[in-house]
């Protein structure tokens, strides 16, 4: 079942990969803001970062897929009902597929959706810092979407908002926290691969 399975994501990849008028591989790392949405607790944003890799396919004429593969560091600042504060710091390994909309050989719209793995988890309060990934569910989900700015040296500037649609803590019955960030990075394609004249063109 496995191989027919790994046969099947196979053909469908390099089939994707056949059709695809360009394909690419670059490089991306940004900043961010970020916080969550909770019962119960107010919330303020914090800085974060994010970096990893992209794989733009062109398979349209001014339309792209581009899976990418991140290391993200997310997080908030927490007030309780009692005026205790707390800041939580989470780092996941995301992987959001955008589908990508172009409106001329470079600015783009992006929606997608993002499955992220969380990698760890620290808590700090007056009394220090403490490690709290069990606290956090393995999986976090949601939709991700934004505009970029494409050039062809080979730049790319993307500014995107992601809200998580599933909370991010387990066993969790009382502030159900997601996510929320906006980001803004710049990522460098190295590899460029083109079948087609086509890229990018209205037709």
């Amino acid at each position: 079942m496995r191989i027919r399975t790994l046969a099947l994501l196979s053909s469908l990849v390099f089939g994707v990969i056949s059709h695809a008028q360009s394909a690419g591989i670059g490089i991306k790392g940004g900043a961010l803001i970020s916080t969550v949405k909770a019962l119960h607790l107010r919330s303020n944003p914090i800085p974060g970062a994010t970096a990893g890799v992209y794989v733009p396919w062109g398979f349209a004429p001014l339309w792209e897929i581009q899976p990418e593969a991140l290391v993200t560091v997310l997080g908030a600042s927490f007030t309780e009902p009692d005026g205790d504060r707390s800041t939580v710091r989470s780092m996941y390994c995301q992987v959001p597929v955008v589908l990508k909309k172009y409106f001329n050989n470079q600015f783009n719209l992006c929606l997608g959706y993002q499955f992220g793995k969380v990698l760890s988890a620290q808590e700090q309060r007056d009394g220090g810092t403490s490690d709290v990934t069990d606290r956090f569910n393995n999986m976090d989900m949601g939709f991700v979407g934004g505009a970029g700015l494409d050039l062809e040296s080979g730049v790319d500037l993307s500014l995107r908002a992601y809200s998580a649609m599933s909370p991010s803590y387990k066993n969790d019955d009382a502030i159900f926290p997601k996510h929320r960030s906006l980001q803004l990075t710049v990522g460098y394609r190295f590899v460029q691969f083109r079948t087609s004249a086509l890229h990018r063109r209205k037709g």
